[in-house]
């Protein structure tokens, strides 16, 4: 089992997503604290026709194998909505990171002239509430308090959950744009959570010892789990380096 982060409530955990998309193909880059990863998504104007997927930096020996059933999505129509996606995929089976920037690359089919480009905040939370917040191109988009998993600040949203039941309720609050947004927040803030805990030495922490339920991601299924090695070097802090993410560095 890890051991508490001596260093926990003194840092921010970063995450920044970038979308440019041109005839045919869509990329998206993913870096933060514990993953760098590149996505890239051909398609035909009508059904996505190749996904390849670049795992640069990634916490289990177990992680790059989810390519396989990523490409179930080969052939996905471009039509199809995020349900359709879903199930057609099954996000459980799936690394959760090469999922959604798939799910991205797909909705930014058709936008070949407009980039999209995410910065995640997530601070470390102490006594007070941590800040919560993500910019797109430059904007924020959504800047919230969060206490124990929950929204204190802004009061139209107080009480709302992070994790367990956030899909349930933001789906009603946000229009499109600011869904993706929201959806691009949650999942930086769920990551965060990892700055809770020191993993050293990987050896000492596989991720059968993790105790996540089985179906959680790829390699927290049955079949990967017990085989899942955490690497070593893998983690990273941006907390004062903001614009050192996306050049997936050593």
């Amino acid at each position: 089992m890890a051991k508490p982060n001596a260093n926990y409530g003194k840092g921010i955990f970063r995450r920044r997503i970038f979308v440019r998309g041109e005839p045919g193909i869509v990329t998206v880059e993913l870096e933060d604290g514990n993953h760098g990863f590149r996505v890239r998504l051909e398609h035909d104007g009508e059904v996505v026709t190749d996904i390849k997927v670049d795992a640069v930096r990634y916490p289990f020996n177990t992680c790059p194998e989810a390519i396989t059933p990523l490409r179930r999505i080969v052939g996905f129509p471009l039509c199809g909505d995020a349900q359709a996606l879903r199930d057609r995929a099954v996000p459980g089976e799936n690394c959760t990171h090469m999922f959604d920037m798939t799910a991205l690359a797909i909705a930014h089919v058709g936008q070949e002239n407009a980039v999209l480009d995410y910065l995640m905040a997530v601070e470390d939370q102490g006594e007070a509430p941590a800040r919560v917040e993500v910019h797109c191109n430059g904007q924020i988009v959504h800047a919230w308090r969060v206490k124990d998993h929950q929204i204190v600040f802004p009061s139209a949203l107080a009480g709302k959950p992070m994790m367990r039941g956030f899909h349930a309720w933001a789906s009603h609050a946000f229009n499109a744009p600011e869904l993706q947004a929201a959806i691009a927040l949650q999942r930086a803030y769920f990551v965060a959570q990892s700055r809770r805990y020191d993993f050293d030495p990987p050896e000492a922490n596989p991720g059968i010892g993790d105790g996540m339920p089985q179906g959680s991601c790829y390699t927290y299924n049955h079949g990967a789990v017990e085989r899942a090695q955490r690497r070593a070097g893998t983690v990273r802090d941006f907390t004062h380096t903001p614009e050192k993410l996306l050049r997936f560095e050593p």
